[in-house]
């Protein structure tokens, strides 16, 4: 089953942004057989994503950064 959004938000991987060099991340959670499903996101035409079950936040490594 997939998370909502408000449990995601008090993961732990939502407060530390993960830099992303390439146009497609993956995510599992980071906790071996506690962790989740591998799910697969694209950073096409975008600057960050968020991860459906864990709320991990991937970051373009060249996004330009806003004060």
């Amino acid at each position: 089953p997939r998370f909502s959004a408000r449990s995601a938000m008090s993961h732990p991987h939502e407060t530390i942004p993960v830099p992303a060099n390439t146009h497609e991340v993956c995510c599992d959670g980071g906790q071996g057989p506690l962790g989740h499903p591998l799910t697969y996101y694209s950073l096409d035409g975008k600057t960050q994503v968020d991860c459906a079950y864990c709320g991990r936040r991937f970051v373009r490594a060249d996004a330009k950064k806003t004060i």
